[in-house]
């Protein structure tokens, strides 16, 4: 289990002030978490230590191409590849980083751990939801590391109230030399105190939280060597946020934590851009993540806010309010003159409290002041106090926000800006809102134990905590450069490359994973500049120029670039192991071009299996379907369902006709070729119940389409979209199966053919290779054996034989 927060690093301690002065110490003492108990004997370990590096989205085809045509850039690489080994490797369906990270860390398939994609489909009725978090309020008994005890209101007020009335009772029986006359009312005056105080304080925990999580179900290898006395340390562990962990073992959890706002990376730009489509003040919604605030430039001053979290403990006082009013309202007693004071403030409330649960209002957030005095060529940005002085293109340091939702309850968060222009227009950007590892939320630990973020911090200073860190989505959405972006993938990777130095320079752990993203965001959005053949491809772009890890670098060179600073830290990882220690570098998959999307509805009304019901402002989420006359519709990356009887609420395809239908899909989809280019577009379908078993496949699709690349799941697919054109007279109807991708995102690997997304397997040792290849299950597996523990029984897979 997660370790209860010490004294000294259990966040929001300081508001306890009031509490502390009514009388609340003893209650404290009685009730401070207990310290750690000693870990005991611990088995021997095995000779050697483990070290797992883990490159997100590392490709064994373009390391192949890249040691071919470059020899001597990546000196690790080969000296890898001709002492140990490098190979290819198997990665499982769908090729998602949560599905694949989690399969690799668990040594388990999807249907095991729980975790179908990014995208998952509910049912009866069928609709996209996230499959890789789980967002969720959480009773307030259900966390650990409370500020102060979760008691009923009313204990808290009885046990503060009889406190203070026994030391008020004590000190006025002895100033007054024992005249109870004098002691009972000091003790009753200062017990009333205590038990309002209690009253109030307790009234600043909230029944419940907004708690983010992953939805692994399926033990990692971590848990398995932490549980045998074998000392773990893993830093960016994917799929393990909110996931216990035993004694043993230091796991910083990465991609799927969310940001101080409880949102998946929301970043921010302020603007005196004069734009008619951005507001004022609410903030224009960009198309993924980003809300950009239009400001005015007044006597060379700017006043805006940072929106943080909301605050869910006033959201539901509010709400608490409200249901108060409704119930007096019943009353068949209530006088005039209250029932129109009661209906008025619910009149005021209702439309509060509805804006205040919509994650993507402003109301209800708390927020801090920002403001921006321009100068000549600079700007003086002060954000909650701290001012900066900021040139055109230069990055803040840390800004650190403390949201203060009620004097008990805080969110501590950090930030940089950028100052991107000042003329034609002013402009700054601001980063995502990463939640402190030195005082995350007690409702929301970054690691396991929970202080294990803080001494990170504290050894290596300040580090993003985002699980998606890097300018992804605002380089996608188009309002940052490429240059920009690239600025933002160093400065990443070295702090992931600093934590790693600081772990690997400590004596107390035998097995050690790191994972780094930064190989799978530059090939996202940088394949534009790589690979001559995609639409967005423009030479005059493909050469700009600039500097990346103190080199200079044409923008076409991104790709083998981000490449070569793998190569250099594994290089730097290596140089400090001991003979007998094994390294594995590996991926959770591997990486291609995408210049087509696939259009995945429109080619199954064009099949036949679907059938649209004409609505033409609908064409999201499913809702174009005529569900009465669809046998099978498409949802998430590349993932088709049945419309199945006793399933779906409105199923069609009858349970004894469904592996004909699926098979029947699959030598039709294979055989599909690009209206425009003649090209077979699709490799092979997975029939997803002949490659994954487990108890968790009805959270699976039906089926997984694997594309030939450059092919890949269109955009609008993965929210069950349908895409829509206008026909001559101008009305909607379904547009053509397969479009030019026009994204900067330009590089995948979802929906695409396993083979041709195969991820990297390197090892400092010779390994016996399998006759069927290396696959990602066997990782974990391999990492018990080494320390001299046996798999599991869940493991799909034995371990590799390293010599």
């Amino acid at each position: 289990m997660h370790r209860p927060p010490s004294a000294a690093s259990a966040p929001n301690r300081r508001p306890l002030l009031a509490v502390l002065l009514l009388g609340l110490p003893v209650l404290l003492t009685s009730a401070a978490p207990s310290s750690d108990t000693p870990a005991g004997d611990r088995p021997a370990a095995a000779a050697g230590r483990v070290i797992v590096l883990g490159f997100d989205g590392a490709d064994a085809r373009t390391v192949r191409e890249l040691l071919r045509d470059q020899p001597g850039r990546y000196p690790t690489f080969e000296k890898l590849a001709a002492e140990g080994t490098f190979e290819p490797l198997e990665v499982v369906a769908p090729p998602e980083s949560p599905v694949s990270w989690a399969a690799l860390n668990t040594g388990q398939n999807p249907a095991k751990t729980g975790v179908p994609g990014f995208i998952k489909r509910s049912l009866p009725v069928p609709v996209p939801g996230f499959g890789h978090i789980v967002q969720e309020k959480k009773p307030l008994a259900d966390l650990d590391g409370l500020p102060i005890p979760g008691w009923s209101a009313t204990k808290m007020a009885s046990v503060l109230g009889g406190t203070a009335f026994l030391i008020g009772a004590l000190l006025g029986f002895l100033l007054s030399r024992g005249r109870l006359a004098v002691a009972l009312p000091i003790g009753f005056v200062l017990g009333g105190g205590g038990a309002y105080g209690g009253l109030v304080v307790r009234g600043w925990l909230p029944d419940e939280f907004p708690v983010t999580s992953n939805p692994s179900k399926a033990e990692n290898f971590w848990d398995v060597t932490a549980r045998n006395g074998v000392r773990t340390v893993v830093l960016d562990a994917a799929q393990a946020f909110g996931q216990p962990v035993p004694e043993g073992a230091q796991v910083l959890s990465g991609l799927g934590v969310p940001d101080a706002r409880n949102s998946l990376g929301d970043w921010f730009i302020y603007t005196t851009d004069q734009d008619p489509d951005r507001s004022k003040y609410e903030g224009e919604r960009t198309t993924t993540s980003g809300t950009v605030f239009r400001v005015d430039l007044r006597g060379g001053e700017i006043q805006s806010k940072v929106f943080g979290p909301k605050n869910f403990w006033e959201q539901e006082r509010l709400e608490k309010e409200l249901e108060e009013i409704k119930a007096r309202l019943s009353s068949p007693s209530l006088s005039m003159e209250k029932t129109y004071a009661l209906s008025s403030r619910q009149q005021e409330l209702e439309p509060v409290v509805k804006d205040m649960g919509k994650p993507d209002k402003l109301e209800g957030r708390v927020a801090l002041d920002l403001s921006v005095r321009v100068e000549q060529g600079s700007a003086d940005v002060t954000i909650a106090g701290r001012t900066q002085t900021l040139a055109v293109g230069d990055w803040s340091d840390w800004y650190e926000l403390d949201f203060a939702l009620n004097p008990l309850l805080h969110v501590k968060a950090i930030t940089r800006a950028r100052l991107v222009s000042l003329e034609p227009f002013f402009e700054l950007y601001l980063n995502v809102l990463d939640l402190d590892p030195r005082e995350p939320p007690f409702w929301q630990p970054l690691s396991s134990p929970f202080d294990f973020s803080a001494e990170l911090a504290q050894d290596c200073g300040l580090y993003e905590t985002y699980g998606w860190p890097t300018m992804t989505m605002p380089f996608k959405d188009g309002e940052i450069e490429p240059e920009l972006l690239m600025e933002d993938v160093e400065f990443t990777m070295k702090w992931r490359e600093k934590l790693t130095r600081s772990v690997l320079e400590r004596d107390d752990w035998q097995v050690f994973m790191s994972v780094f993203s930064t190989t799978d965001r530059v090939q996202h959005m940088m394949y534009q500049f790589y690979d001559e053949l995609h639409p967005r491809y423009v030479a005059e772009d493909a050469n700009r120029t600039m500097t990346f890890f103190g080199k200079e670098m044409a923008l076409r060179d991104a790709v083998p670039s981000i490449y070569e600073q793998m190569d250099r830290i594994v290089g730097d990882v290596l140089a400090e192991l001991r003979p007998e220690d094994t390294l594995i570098v590996c991926s959770d998959h591997g990486f291609q071009s995408f210049r087509r999307q696939f259009h995945v509805n429109n080619w199954l009304i064009e099949n036949g299996y679907l059938a649209y019901n004409g609505k033409q402002k609908e064409t999201s989420f499913l809702r174009f379907v005529d569900w009465k006359n669809t046998r099978v519709y498409g949802l998430g990356m590349g993932f088709l369902y049945l419309n199945l009887k006793g399933r779906e609420q409105w199923g069609t395809v009858d349970p004894s006709e469904a592996d004909a239908l699926m098979a029947e899909v699959r030598e039709k989809l294979i055989a599909a070729t690009d209206q425009d280019t003649g090209a077979t577009t699709c490799r092979d379908v997975y029939i997803t119940k002949q490659i994954h078993e487990g108890p968790y496949l009805d959270l699976e699709s039906d089926m997984l389409i694997g594309f030939a690349p450059p092919y890949r799941v269109s955009w609008s697919s993965t929210s069950g979209d349908l895409f829509l054109v206008k026909d001559d007279p101008g009305k909607k109807v379904p547009g053509p199966v397969y479009t030019d991708n026009d994204s900067p995102w330009s590089g995948d690997h979802i929906s695409m053919y396993l083979p041709d997304v195969a991820g990297v397997f390197f090892c400092n040792k010779k390994v016996d290779v399998p006759a069927e290849g290396i696959r990602a299950l066997q990782i974990a597996p391999t990492v018990l054996d080494l320390v001299g523990i046996a798999k599991t029984p869940e493991m799909d897979l034995g371990p590799l034989t390293i010599r």
